[in-house]
């Protein structure tokens, strides 16, 4: 106990008085905002949230980092909108998949994802594409059926897309966001 105080005293003791909000602060909120924005228009809750934190995510402190981290996220999201898809599918055939299962096939498929992803060296993409598998295989029970488990696993990519393509032109858009 007495260790976490101390970190915690720490922690206080290293509060920077002088720090101003920066640009990659202001140009992150904007994101978020845009992202809330079209999904409160569309009337989207998940939209709401995949995309806005796909925005904010993505925003790095340089463009170049931004645009490599928007295209592993995207790419992330497909392999794990379709592994997702593919566990489900593999769950319609296996016997007591919806009564325990589950429990051994999603990490079998995470296995094949992390496989699949090292294999075409899309390391960055790893971490997402395991995410969005798992939100696809474990919201999704067999029973639930193959079109509205595809229709979902495409909603996943298509609002990671929008909150990705809203932080990238927010981050590229020249001359916005400068300070007079």
């Amino acid at each position: 106990m007495s260790k976490l105080i101390e970190e915690l005293k720490n922690c206080v003791s290293a509060v920077d008085t002088n720090y101003r909000i920066g640009m990659r602060v202001v140009k992150t909120a904007a994101a978020v905002l845009v992202c809330l924005l079209i999904a409160w228009l569309l009337g989207s809750e998940n939209l709401m949230q995949i995309s806005a934190i796909s925005a904010l995510v993505t925003l790095r402190a340089s463009s170049d980092d931004t645009m490599h981290t928007g295209i592993a996220r995207v790419l992330g999201t497909v392999i794990g909108g379709i592994m997702g898809f593919l566990t489900v599918l593999v769950g319609l055939f296996l016997p007591y998949y919806s009564e325990g299962l589950f429990v051994v096939v999603i990490p079998a498929m995470l296995v094949l994802n992390l496989y699949i992803c090292n294999l075409f060296k899309m390391h960055d993409s790893c971490g997402i594409s395991c995410v969005v598998t798992i939100v696809v295989a474990a919201q999704i029970t067999p029973l639930a059926g193959v079109s509205y488990t595809l229709i979902f696993a495409l909603l996943r990519v298509r609002d990671t897309l929008i909150g990705v393509a809203v932080a990238t032109i927010i981050d590229l858009a020249p001359g916005w966001f400068k300070r007079k």
